[in-house]
């Protein structure tokens, strides 16, 4: 007797070939049996019109900031997602300081391990944590005894079970990091059987050249690489992306092992602070900063010379500074007080330094390069909302956004192709184990939905919108969501290396 059978769906199996007619069942949390006309079932979906797929595994996501938290990762079933790879840009909250003393990564996975998920996660040790444990937010080059330190405390984390070292390079401290300590790191997780995810140092002017200092790396340390949502960004950038995939795809050719992930929309997300203020400015005395006067005039001076007077490629997410200003552009928030928009903007900051904000700075040409390239995964540079009502819609819309937009609506990919690059491609690289295919004895993760109408309905004016055309999505076997809505089950789990992963 099976748990449940899906029954006359039409399988895309995540390797990438066509589709075929069959029923899958499902036991006891793992795919059962996929063949024709099975019966003895204690529940039947009738998926009659429908694909049933491996369930969709996010490359690049932040769901590790609320793993204690918000773990139920609604929004992530709500998409399909029922494993997301987190950890990402540097940022974790582990290793760290507490009251003068180190917490270890291996005691911080340890907790969050025993914590049921409504997704699977698995996570980085971010170079960010390392440094401001070892380093503080001091910049300069490491001392040797510094690398020991920081390479000490990746080892605790990637032995603990993280998939390795993620970098971070636009943001403090990481930024001050010279290229001979990036290839240090790399070369500990390397030793330790961990990987290496990449948000390298411009994805604007200096992009090829950011991608070259991560090839260096990658070759030098002779692991793992990918490219965290590659982008050229700003119009003068635009068309770079065909000249940094050609780098990577020579380095391949000469034995480098590289990968990118890429989100299905022409906006960034980051804080204002990173976008426009120094990094020597960014750290907790920010707010002082920004009563000075006179460095108001100098800042504005410099990103005026930058960016010009038009800003409304700036969009503000959440504004505690001005609830009015959530969703508008910093153009739009400025006049809605009658004040310059660089005043506008430091004002916020002042009041309110962490403030984010989404940068409609891409192309869709580029977007489709990169989404095309046979080594691209997709993902949604994301955590989850919690209590949070505005943010980036690739939050919530990501994957369905990908199925209607890019495959259905603009052809970028085959079907077959994109689901392949949703699910089998990221759990080979990131060694995750039972996942990523249909077949019998892989963990049953299952997204089922309509291919003709699947699409994001999340929008910079409402974020909070549901997908649709996307009907049952399960985890181990268990439903978490049906018509996009997530049903407060947590079978998911923290994925530890060291017991899932090969």
């Amino acid at each position: 007797m099976y748990d449940i059978i899906i029954k006359n769906g039409k399988i895309l199996d995540g390797t990438g070939c066509p589709a075929f007619d069959s029923d899958l069942a499902i036991k006891d949390g793992k795919i059962a049996c996929i063949a024709e006309n099975l019966t003895g079932g204690k529940k039947i979906i009738d998926a009659r019109g429908l694909v049933v797929t491996p369930g969709f595994i996010d490359s690049h996501s932040h769901s590790d900031s609320t793993v204690l938290s918000f773990p139920g990762q609604a929004e992530k079933a709500e998409q399909g997602i029922t494993t997301s790879i987190g950890g990402n840009c540097g940022s974790t909250n582990w290793p760290a300081l507490k009251n003068g003393e180190v917490v270890l990564a291996s005691t911080m996975l340890d907790q969050a391990a025993h914590v049921p998920q409504g997704s699977n996660l698995a996570t980085f040790v971010g170079h960010r944590a390392l440094r401001r444990v070892v380093m503080g937010m001091e910049k300069r080059s490491a001392t040797q005894g510094e690398l020991e330190k920081m390479g000490k405390l990746l080892r605790d984390g990637i032995q603990a079970g993280a998939l390795g070292i993620s970098f971070g390079l636009i943001y403090t401290p990481s930024c001050y990091a010279r290229t001979e300590e990036l290839i240090y790191l790399a070369k500990v997780a390397k030793e330790c059987g961990g990987m290496l995810s990449a948000h390298i140092r411009s994805e604007a002017d200096d992009l090829v050249e950011a991608v070259s200092e991560m090839i260096t790396v990658a070759k030098a340390a002779d692991v793992r690489t990918v490219f965290s949502h590659h982008k050229a960004m700003f119009r003068q950038n635009h068309g770079k992306v065909n000249t940094t995939l050609a780098l990577i795809r020579q380095a391949i050719k000469e034995g480098a092992d590289i990968y990118c992930d890429v989100y299905p929309y022409i906006a960034s997300s980051t804080s204002l602070a990173a976008r426009f203020i120094p990094d020597k400015y960014v750290n907790d005395q920010l707010p002082e900063y920004m009563k000075d006067i006179r460095l108001r005039s100098e800042l504005k001076t410099k990103n005026l010379e930058k960016w010009g007077e038009d800003l409304s490629w700036v969009q503000i997410n959440t504004c505690a500074y001005d609830p009015a200003f959530s969703g508008l552009t910093l153009t739009e928030a400025a006049q809605l007080h009658s004040k310059d928009v660089y005043e506008t903007l430091f004002d916020i900051l002042q009041a309110q330094p962490q403030c984010q904000a989404s940068f409609l700075s891409m192309c869709e040409a580029d977007v489709e390069t990169v989404m095309a390239y046979e080594r691209t995964m997709i993902c949604t540079d994301s955590a989850v909302a919690g209590d949070k009502i505005d943010y980036h819609p690739r939050l919530r819309g990501s994957f369905p956004r990908v199925l209607g937009r890019y495959v259905r609506q603009r052809n970028v990919v085959s079907l077959p192709e994109m689901i392949r690059k949703m699910t089998s491609l990221p759990a080979s690289v990131y060694g995750l184990q039972r996942k990523g295919l249909l077949a019998p004895g892989y963990d049953a993760d299952i997204c089922i939905f309509d291919p003709d109408t699947i699409i994001d309905r999340a929008d910079f004016k409402d974020c909070t919108k549901q997908a649709e055309g996307l009907f049952y999505v399960f985890v181990s076997g268990q439903l978490v969501a049906e018509n996009a809505i997530y049903n407060g089950a947590t079978p998911g789990k923290l994925i530890l290396r060291k017991n899932e992963v090969s």
